[in-house]
């Protein structure tokens, strides 16, 4: 009987590890995916004034595309991988969706 609960106990410790180990990392996508819905909002904000001709806008969309693609190239790689919940997989999408919409790239 012994064994048993320390067979149990071992179980359970292994899938509170596990579920730990798999909410940080749903963490980190998270941010990942705030971070590429940040950058993408301000790269479409940069696009549209650097088409009206602002100087400034011209200098900076530039970098936030190349840090929202960078991101999004992060955020495929964890998907090849296995490692993006529905949920996120769909965040994705829909920033990805605002960009082409807004930008035709």
């Amino acid at each position: 009987m012994e064994k048993c609960l320390e067979i149990n106990s071992a179980e359970n410790k292994t899938t509170l590890q596990q579920q730990c180990s798999q909410t940080s990392l749903n963490i980190k996508w998270e941010k990942c995916l705030d971070d590429y819905e940040n950058y993408t909002k301000e790269y479409i904000k940069q696009y549209k004034k650097s088409l009206k001709g602002n100087g400034i806008s011209l200098s900076k969309y530039p970098y936030m595309k190349a840090k929202s693609e960078a991101l999004c190239e992060k955020l495929n790689e964890a998907n090849n991988q296995g490692l993006l919940t529905e949920k996120q997989l769909k965040r994705k999408s829909k920033t990805l969706m605002k960009i082409l919409f807004t930008c035709g790239t």
